[in-house]
Parts: structure tokens; sequence; C-alpha cells
């Protein structure tokens, strides 16, 4: 080995016998008792009747929890409560039997017993017809909106 090796060696081994006996000698510290914070507490005495009622009429009056601090408009009626609704009419299957310029020929439309004849911003029974395209027609209800299209365009 040459000098420079064997006194990288030597500083080495020093160190680290060093690091070993600092490690095993030293003593944890210890964390100070914490310090009650109970006679740091000021009596603030108890509130009266009238500055609690006070209190709760502010909040009551401003509706925390509504975003625009208004009560509903919708009153609250626990005569419903546990009470199933009504359940939704069914949704119509509607055809598209043809298109014939700006005009369909729609079967199916509520309140319709044949076939409907339909332009563009009419309404049946709730569904309003949006656009009449070339072989196309979009329809949109309160919840959902159909795309009709022809089966099988004529010659």
């Amino acid at each position: 080995m040459m000098l420079v090796e064997r006194i990288l060696v030597l500083t080495t081994t020093l160190l680290t016998i060093l690091a070993g006996v600092g490690w095993f000698t030293s003593a944890p510290r210890r964390a100070p008792p914490p310090r009650s914070s109970v006679n740091a507490v000021r009596d603030i005495g108890v509130p009266t009747a009238e500055s609690i009622d006070a209190a709760a009429g502010v909040v009551a009056q401003t509706d925390p929890f509504r975003l625009d601090r208004r009560p509903t408009s919708v009153p609250y009626r626990p005569d419903l409560e546990g009470v199933v609704p009504p359940p939704k009419p069914a949704k119509p299957v509607l055809v598209l039997e043809g298109v014939v310029g700006n005009v369909a020929l729609l079967d199916g439309a509520p309140g319709h017993g044949e076939t409907a004849i339909v332009h563009v911003g009419d309404t049946l029974g709730g569904l309003r017809v949006r656009r009449i395209g070339r072989d196309t027609v979009l329809i949109s209800g309160a919840d959902t909106t159909w795309r009709l299209t022809l089966r099988q365009a004529w010659p």
C-alpha cells in the first residue's frame, strides 16, 4: 500500500471508532414536561340567556348554510317525510318515418295516435323539435335528447 492509502484507511478507522464511542455514550435528550395551561385561561364568565337568544336569532335570519343567505322558497313539509315520489312517466318510443324538406314525420309522439307532422320549434307533449336535417331529427325533452335517424333513405 502506498502512504496515501494507509493514511486514508487509518483516518477512516479512527473516525469510525470515534462515531461508535459517541453513539454509545450519548444520553437521549428528554423533552421537558409540558406546562399546564389551566392557570393561563382567564375566566370569561357565563353569557346571559338574552345574548344567546340574540346570537341565535342572527344566525337563523342569515341562513349561514345557504349560499344566498336567504330562506328557501320551498317550505319544509314534515308530512312528506318518507313518502315515495310518484314514478316518472315512461319515455316515448319515437320513430322517424320520413323527412320532406324542413318537415318530419314522427311516430310515437306523445298525444298523437298517428304519425305527427312536425316543424322545427314544435312541441309535442313536452318534447321540442330542435333541428331537422336531411336524414336526422333532433328532439329534446326535460332530461333526454333524441337523435332520430331514418332507417332507410329513399332512393
